[in-house]
């Protein structure tokens, strides 16, 4: 499952620019110029600017103020990404209506959609379940990744594999799988 193709590209309008603002602000790759609107984005660059904007969250403030001109729903979506969740994921299944995703920190469940490709599609060629690197966010009433996720080169075991199973069946029994944050 992804967003919208409208809300595919209001997340972008929305969020590029506000790394642009960090990268400027903090100087974390002065070398990349702007990355709204540029064509090809380097993932590396991408990921270390939306770490810093975790390490330093504050700044969503800081930049709504300078955007006061922002209407009210493109602030809120903003403001709604300083409860975002970085952390280390199993990426336990696909389903039509997102990916479940396992908190390695908390164990917690979250459904996670596609921004404009279906994590799905990300990973076709990776068995699951699969160690994942990840920042969650919320977008209006999913949840999606900063858009960046990054799998480790792991095999998991048979019994591992039943671990995370057992956990995610039995956060869909308790009705407790995340779907916002």
């Amino acid at each position: 499952m992804t967003l919208s193709k409208e809300d595919g590209k209001l997340f972008y309008a929305l969020w590029l620019p506000l790394l642009d603002f960090v990268n400027e602000k903090y100087e974390v790759r002065k070398e990349i110029g702007k990355m709204e609107g540029a064509g090809n984005l380097n993932l590396e660059d991408v990921k270390a600017v939306s770490d810093k904007l975790c390490d330093e969250i504050s700044v969503i403030d800081e930049y709504l103020q300078k955007h006061k001109e922002f209407p009210e729903e493109h602030k809120s979506i903003i403001k709604s990404w300083q409860r975002f969740k970085r952390g280390r994921f199993i990426m336990e299944r696909h389903l039509k209506d997102g990916t479940m995703m396992i908190s390695m920190e908390d164990g917690n469940v979250y459904q996670v959609v596609g921004i404009i490709t279906s994590i799905e599609e990300m990973f076709y060629y990776a068995p699951m379940p699969l160690m994942v690197e990840a920042t969650l966010m919320p977008f209006r009433n999913v949840i999606i990744t900063d858009g960046v996720i990054m799998p480790y080169n792991l095999m998991i075991g048979s019994n591992m594999k039943k671990t995370f199973k057992d956990v995610y069946m039995n956060a869909k029994r308790a009705g407790a799988i995340r779907k916002t944050l």
